[in-house]
């Protein structure tokens, strides 16, 4: 009998945990983000009306821009946060190669999953201290699947010089673009990982 009443309560847990997830379904990234900028109207503000002078605001959504990472909750981190004012110029040459790369079609922008981190956001992500996260140079972003690395590769080649772009692969297809230098890598960040190393029929 006992058995039978904890297996009746559990089930009635179960239940009442479905249903609260029907009515109360869990925020989006966009609902986080209108919440969250309700209290940073002003620095968000400020920082949008910047980037639209310079020529970047319509580049990618504010709410992906100024995501910090994608283990904010494990970090016990803001999930989203406007950069320190010094560093704001930094990402005006990488938003102008993210630019480039979706005219591509090579990435969305909207796909983004980090960009500017403070330092204990950094270093619990995995960031390394001389990261380009803490500068503002950086942006990690999920690879569209749709979208062959070899293609993005091809572009790095051609243009990385120039363009000073960074290129890494992580695992499950996430990626980070920086204009800090001209380099690859991969898993274990090491340019002999990286997928722009490997013979196309490989990727």
């Amino acid at each position: 009998m006992n058995r039978r009443r904890a297996l009746i309560a559990l089930l009635s847990l179960l239940l009442l945990a479905a249903c609260q997830r029907a009515l109360f379904p869990p925020e989006t990234v966009e609902q986080r983000f209108a919440r969250w900028h309700r209290d940073h109207a002003a620095e968000a503000g400020a920082y949008q009306d910047w980037l639209a002078s310079q020529g970047v605001a319509e580049v990618m959504p504010l709410s992906s821009l100024l995501r910090t990472s994608r283990r904010w909750q494990r970090c016990e981190a803001a999930e989203f946060a406007v950069p320190p004012q010094a560093e704001w110029a930094g990402i005006l040459p990488t938003l102008r190669l993210l630019r480039q790369l979706q005219t591509e079609g090579l990435v969305d922008g909207r796909r983004i999953r980090s960009g500017w981190r403070d330092a204990h956001t950094n270093a619990c992500s995995g960031g390394s201290t001389r990261s380009q996260h803490l500068r503002n140079r950086a942006l990690d972003l999920d690879l569209d699947p749709a979208v062959a690395p070899e293609r993005l590769c091809g572009y790095w080649r051609r243009h990385g010089p120039a363009l000073r772009m960074g290129l890494g692969f992580y695992s499950t297809g996430h990626i980070h673009i920086d204009t800090a230098g001209f380099r690859t890598w991969g898993n274990d960040h090491t340019r002999r990982t990286s997928l722009c190393m490997q013979p196309p029929h490989s990727l």
